[in-house]
């Protein structure tokens, strides 16, 4: 006797199936390093508060009250969505095993949507304001006493020596860093963290990883602790950023986790065209948080 399926109980199914694809699933776990994730409890959320809290000073008499840098740098949530249809047909032939697949895909999709996002936000940064008005990448940071600051560097090459000079030259950069007051940025370590096309892979791989750089000890062995590459990015240019843990150069704002739906029998389409839609969505943005943590290393 076979057994009927109905789209409610397909859809419990379904639903049951992409939680535990999602659950499973490849995360996008190489970028977190490089994100602060925050959630939003609105349709926006204000981050005028990114900037330099007060350094610690000797207390004579009273406190030394000073206010936070007030910047108007507002994130706005965004919708994200991701939609399959099914022939009512093939439910009612029993192929469920091709929607499985299908929804199986979807979860890994909406797992790995984080890296997608994170690399948009990447390359819209030479364009795209930070929360001091200026655009992520650029050669005109400036906050009251800092002077005019940049977080661009001109590289010098792609041989591993030459890898290896701008790693030194972009930790002295990223060490340099004025605060509002004229005092160090960040005087702790850095925790280097690399952003780079395929093409870079192997170079940081190699510097990672070998003892010696043309019969010279290799001061950069294991100080790498974050590595990212990607086919969305093609070219010598890469990235140095500190992910040690903090204030982070990215912000990833989540108003609602993704979610599984399911559109049926009920529908217009399920009962005039026999069709079912299954989908999954989201209610979040990235945007930009410390340029201090980011250097655009460029090279033609």
């Amino acid at each position: 006797m076979s057994i009927v399926t109905t789209p409610k109980t397909l859809a419990r199914g379904l639903r049951a199936a992409f939680v535990k694809a999602f659950d499973n699933a490849e995360t996008a776990a190489e970028v977190m390093p490089f994100i602060m994730e925050t959630t939003s409890d609105g349709a926006d959320e204000e981050y005028g508060w990114l900037g330099q809290s007060p350094s610690m000073n000797e207390w004579i008499d009273e406190r030394k009250l000073k206010s936070l840098n007030s910047f108007d740098y507002k994130l706005k949530n965004k919708d994200y969505e991701a939609t399959i249809q099914v022939s009512r047909n093939d439910i009612e032939d029993d192929r469920l095993g091709n929607v499985q697949i299908r929804i199986n895909d979807l979860a890994l999709k909406a797992k790995t949507h984080p890296r997608k996002l994170f690399f948009e936000a990447l390359l819209a940064a030479d364009t795209a304001l930070c929360y001091d008005g200026q655009t992520f990448f650029s050669n005109s940071h400036s906050e009251g006493e800092s002077g005019t600051q940049s977080n661009i560097l001109t590289g010098t090459g792609t041989t591993l020596a030459q890898v290896a000079a701008d790693l030194a030259s972009a930790t002295a950069k990223m060490k340099g860093f004025k605060d509002d007051v004229g005092e160090p940025f960040d005087e702790g370590e850095v925790m280097i963290g690399v952003v780079c096309s395929l093409a870079m892979e192997s170079v940081f791989n190699d510097l990672n990883e070998l003892d010696t750089i043309n019969n010279t000890k290799n001061k950069w062995r294991g100080k790498i602790k974050a590595l990212v590459s990607s086919g969305r990015l093609s070219g010598n240019t890469w990235y140095f950023a500190n992910v040690k843990n903090g204030l982070k150069p990215f912000i990833r704002q989540v108003r609602k986790k993704a979610e599984f739906s399911a559109l049926e029998g009920e529908s217009d389409n399920g009962f005039m065209r026999k069709i079912y839609s299954y989908g999954v969505d989201s209610r979040e943005v990235f945007g930009y948080g410390l340029w201090q943590k980011m250097i655009k290393v460029t090279n033609s």
